[in-house]
């Protein structure tokens, strides 16, 4: 399951949504506890979100857990802790974090979150 989330008003915040799209998964606009049931039913998940704590166009991957933390209140870990509290199970997953350079309201993508995109879609698509 691939799910994207991010603001596709806000420029660059939209990439997960974008690259979710593309790959056929989830674009939400906002991670809900809602979300908790559709993890429980699948053996791995990859997050996709927009960072503004990594350089434009950068890429970073990174397993998430029931533990992991976040700076959004429904965070990937939280929702896989939901799940296993809630439904026994949860699956293994991975947070594909892409560089953002603008939030600005109405912005399109930047060239660099672009260029992350196309990264990240190479990424994922190695994966398998």
């Amino acid at each position: 399951m691939i799910l994207g989330y991010g603001n596709s008003l806000r420029g660059d915040d939209a990439v997960g949504p974008q690259l979710a799209t593309i790959l056929g998964g989830i674009a939400v606009q906002q991670l809900v506890p809602e979300l908790a049931e559709r993890l429980a039913s699948e053996e791995r998940v990859i997050f996709i979100d927009a960072r503004a704590d990594l350089p434009p166009g950068e890429v970073q991957m990174m397993p998430v857990d029931g533990e992991s933390a976040s700076t959004h209140w429904c965070s990937p870990g939280s929702l896989l802790r939901l799940a296993l509290e809630v439904y026994g199970k949860a699956p293994d997953a991975m947070l594909i974090g892409i560089g953002a350079e603008s939030f600005d309201l109405g912005a399109p993508l930047s060239a660099a979150a672009q260029h992350g995109m196309e990264k990240a879609l190479a990424q994922i698509r190695a994966m398998g």
